[in-house]
């Protein structure tokens, strides 16, 4: 009972409401839509919005990684200013890089003007958004309201006009529409907060000094966004007839990796709440967590992933018992390293650590991806992730050990 009880549990399943919410309209709008534009149609739709989102974290430049610990830890008057600072960075550089996205949208798909600037700005505009604020603030209903909710009712209605009018121009119409209301409507909601401080700070702040404080965030997130694509990438270059297996494994992962996000946003806003005292014991706590949780949710991969394929695939796709292992043991190493790094190691202030790992991981992971996916196929891909996996996991929770240990000694000195 005291586990119900706890403010984690609580927190956790508050933030929980947008994820399942959003996931739902997500999974049952993939039918809906290539019934009525067509598969080729939702796969360039597909791949409009894997590109748009890889912009849309350039955009955000770090504060989704490292945002939520620092306003958290911030002084409840200058709140509103950090967001502020943001919001004018993030503005200039979602204006660059919404004609980028739509020019890249355009040379990969081929589709129509209208079609690319549309998707550009559906999934170039949450770089824009104050989700990571409403996380550090611990406002799971600000959160559901301001940036859940504008894009689930952007597909609800894009779904309803496309079935009047069926083209992809149609229903990201309604997409990007939202998305601007949503990004309205939360600036509004934040700078409205009046115990949040004033929107100026007392101090000015350099743009050369911000854009410094973020690279490390910046840095975890763009590496983090070129390795959760790199290895299906270099599976379809190295070994085809491995993609369909392959592609169900990391689906199920990342579908695990979604199902911790409220869990990683609640511990977000409460590892530095407390105050500099607290967090060292705090951080350490998040990690023994993130332990329990991972190694509950990998052992329900492991032992469910062969039923799973088989019914999500309807029987084409069958995932080995060994791989099924395997991917669980990956869940565990990551559901660590997500939670060690967000949320202990940038509350630390171990963001260099957090980039460090991340940067190394990636090019790391690509070049032994190469080796073993063109020698073991699928079992090679596997392996990849799980090296990866346990090298952030390992790296981030020594500093955790070392930053928390230095914290308490100063603290004690």
């Amino acid at each position: 009972m005291r586990l119900f009880q706890h403010d984690l549990f609580r927190r956790s399943a508050l933030f929980a409401s947008s994820i399942i919410a959003s996931t739902l309209v997500g999974v049952f709008s993939i039918p809906i839509l290539m019934a009525q534009v067509g598969a080729t149609s939702w796969g360039h739709l597909a791949v409009l919005q894997i590109a748009g989102q890889f912009f849309a974290v350039a955009a955000a430049f770090g504060w989704g990684a490292t945002g939520p610990s620092m306003v958290s830890a911030a002084d409840r008057e200058d709140r509103k200013s950090i967001y502020v600072e943001s919001l004018v960075v993030r503005g200039v550089l979602t204006a660059i890089l919404v004609p980028l996205a739509a020019v890249a949208g355009l040379a990969l798909t081929g589709q129509s003007a209208d079609v690319v600037w549309l998707a550009a700005i559906t999934y170039v505009a949450p770089g824009l958004s104050a989700g990571w604020y409403l996380i550090g603030t611990n406002r799971p209903t600000g959160l559901f309201l301001f940036d859940a909710l504008p894009a689930i009712l952007g597909q609800v209605t894009g779904l309803v006009v496309v079935s009047f009018s069926p083209t992809l121009a149609s229903y990201l119409w309604s997409t990007a529409t939202w998305a601007v209301l949503g990004i309205a409507a939360s600036c509004a909601f934040v700078l409205t907060r009046k115990t949040d401080g004033p929107a100026r700070s007392r101090t000015r702040v350099s743009w050369g000094h911000l854009l410094r404080t973020q690279l490390g965030g910046a840095s975890t997130m763009l590496a983090a966004s070129v390795w959760s694509a790199a290895p299906t990438v270099l599976v379809q270059a190295l070994s085809p007839q491995s993609v369909p297996m392959f592609a169900m494994i990391d689906r199920l992962v990342k579908y695990g990796v979604l199902a911790l996000a409220p869990v990683l946003q609640a511990i977000q806003s409460w590892v530095p709440e407390a105050g500099a005292e607290e967090v060292p014991h705090r951080s350490r706590r998040a990690v023994a967590v993130a332990l329990a949780i991972g190694g509950l949710g990998g052992g329900i991969l492991a032992i469910f992933a062969p039923l799973a394929s088989d019914l999500l695939s309807l029987g084409q796709v069958s995932i080995p018992v060994y791989l099924a292992i395997l991917a669980g043991a990956v869940f565990v190493c990551e559901s660590v390293a997500q939670i060690a790094g967000l949320s202990s190691l940038v509350a630390l202030g171990g963001t260099r650590h957090l980039a460090f790992s991340s940067v190394v991981g990636t090019c790391g992971g690509v070049l032994i991806a190469c080796a073993l996916v063109w020698w073991l196929g699928v079992l090679g891909a596997v392996l990849t992730m799980l090296v990866v996996a346990a090298w952030l996991m390992s790296y981030r929770v020594v500093w955790v050990g070392r930053l928390s240990a230095r914290a308490t000694a100063g603290g004690l000195a």
